[in-house]
């Protein structure tokens, strides 16, 4: 069954205000459990978050299949990871910027990309 395309977008969206609102929490407001303390939890989180962000995206805008439209969604990411820990940096009390963050997004949304093209095959 196919979804409409207005249906993929708003969940596309609807994701992205997640992500948005999980990086930009102040630490105190967001539950903790003691396997997040695990080192290199928070990076796969991230790329998780990610993948799915670039498989909405993909799904969301299915019609368009070629190179412009995998390098668009793969820039996305990267500008919406980079600028949520830009925010995190100055702007969010208890939170840092992390570079390393930031490539666990590219990376993560990499797979998503990689695995809506292998699907689409």
């Amino acid at each position: 069954m196919a979804f409409p395309r207005y249906f993929r977008i708003v969940l596309a969206v609807l994701w992205t205000a997640f992500i948005v609102y999980g990086l930009s929490s102040e630490p105190n407001g967001i539950p903790t459990f003691p396997w997040l303390e695990e080192p290199g939890v928070d990076k796969l989180i991230h790329a998780i978050l990610f993948a799915v962000e670039a498989a909405l995206l993909a799904f969301a805008f299915r019609q368009s299949k070629g190179a412009k439209t995998w390098l668009t969604i793969l820039a996305w990411c990267i500008i919406l990871g980079g600028g949520l820990e830009i925010v995190q940096h100055f702007w969010i009390e208890g939170r840092s910027g992390d570079a390393v963050d930031l490539l666990a997004d590219a990376v993560g949304a990499l797979l998503g990309i990689q695995v809506v093209r292998f699907i689409r095959k």
